[in-house]
């Protein structure tokens, strides 16, 4: 049986067609090759970190020939291939946005080049997550939905919330438009937002996560920053597993970053790091130790919210379905009072009442009920704000 917390390291200085083909095929081979993670026939959603539409050269994106590797080995193992994303920052999930994005970042090549489909389907549905900590509900988009499996093909980059994006944050892109700042809005700290993510890793597990740090993003990432060097292609099939070594390789201490501080805290992986194995070239030769962090990053220290954010996130939080009492049923038993982390509903002359000011929306009390008596509903404002930013609930 493979090791789940196997990655592999290939050295790639360059975005030659030839040279990256070679390592993202070298990189599956260490870790048993690409038949260990799916099957003949299997329908397999190609999901790389599109966040917006940004040429390649931009390093926002996956570049387009790591993409085209992993499609390659995918098709040539026999699998049908859909290349989807759902951008970020906000942007409209809309078949117009998705043309836009795919165009610019070269994945509408990719796609012809291969022979397989672009997702322009911009439905979404609710996905129960009894098992998070933070979340116990996500939206997610039908492409992830439908396929068998999922490959992930990620950046390594800076972030200037997370201190780092890499294979764990990627999966935020699963989640349509408008439904990823809600979640920010939401995930007032860093720490709550590690939480949602790691949530959302352990309800989707990629059969495999690919990394595309030949030249990666430092600076004010995963947007502003700027190109920088690392020369290197990353595989493994545990997205946090693969995020320690990309943090070694930009010079942080893997604690120093949030998704995998919460990762140790629930068991996932050791503290000392001793169950992650790396395989192929050696971690410590290819470590860019003047990789330049984001301006907001100050080690050991969870990020805030700015003025800004802090004005966004009364927005964007009116767009989350809210949890509403359903004064008929609730017989105010108190169950949802005791499961929700931020005190925001408490029962009052027999019945629950929310305080929507502190509410993060994570549907705990949803989920607990035991007699049915919480909705979850769009208030006014968040319908509105649902017919503007696309997507459609399915």
């Amino acid at each position: 049986m493979r090791n789940e917390k196997t990655v592999s390291l290939v050295k790639c200085e360059g975005y030659g067609a030839a040279e990256v083909m070679g390592a993202v095929q070298e990189s599956i081979r260490l870790l048993g090759g690409i038949e260990r993670f799916v099957e003949r026939g299997q329908k397999v959603l190609l999901k790389p970190n599109l966040l917006r539409a940004a040429a390649p050269e931009k390093c926002v994106t996956p570049h387009p020939h790591v993409v085209l590797a992993v499609g390659r080995m995918l098709l040539d193992r026999g699998c049908e291939v859909v290349l989807a994303d759902s951008p970020g920052a906000g942007q409209p999930y809309t078949e117009v946005g998705l043309q836009k994005v795919y165009a610019a970042t070269g994945m509408d090549r990719v796609a012809s080049e291969l022979g397989i489909e672009l997702n322009f389907d911009t439905t979404y549905r609710d996905v129960p997550n009894p098992g998070g900590r933070m979340i116990k509900r996500f939206s997610m988009i039908g492409p992830a939905l439908d396929a068998d499996a999922l490959v992930s093909v990620s950046k390594a980059k800076t972030h200037v919330m997370t201190a780092m994006t890499g294979a764990t944050k990627n999966l935020f892109g699963l989640l349509p438009g408008w439904e990823k700042p809600s979640l920010h809005s939401r995930m007032v700290s860093t720490r709550d937002f590690a939480a949602m993510l790691v949530d959302l890793s352990e309800l989707v597990r990629p059969e495999l996560s690919i990394m595309d740090a030949v030249v990666g993003m430092e600076g004010d990432g995963p947007n502003n920053g700027s190109p920088r060097k690392i020369g290197a292609i990353i595989a493994s099939a545990d997205v946090h597993a693969l995020d320690v070594v990309e943090a070694r390789l930009m010079g942080y201490g893997p604690m120093d970053i949030c998704t995998i501080r919460e990762a140790v805290d629930r068991g996932l992986l050791d503290q000392g790091f001793k169950d992650v194995r790396t395989v192929g070239a050696e971690v410590e030769k290819l470590i860019v130790p003047d990789f330049r962090k984001p301006s907001t990053y100050v080690p050991g220290k969870d990020h805030e919210q700015g003025k800004l954010a802090r004005a966004i996130t009364r927005l964007t939080r009116a767009y989350a379905l809210r949890p509403e009492v359903m004064i008929g049923r609730c017989i105010g038993c108190g169950q949802c009072e005791e499961v929700c982390p931020r005190k925001a509903v408490r029962v009052d002359k027999g019945k629950a009442r929310f305080n929507y000011g502190a509410c993060i929306r994570c549907y705990c009390c949803h989920e607990m009920c035991p007699h049915d008596a919480i909705a979850l509903r769009k208030s006014m404002t968040g319908k509105v704000l649902a017919k503007t930013v696309g997507g459609r609930a399915r």
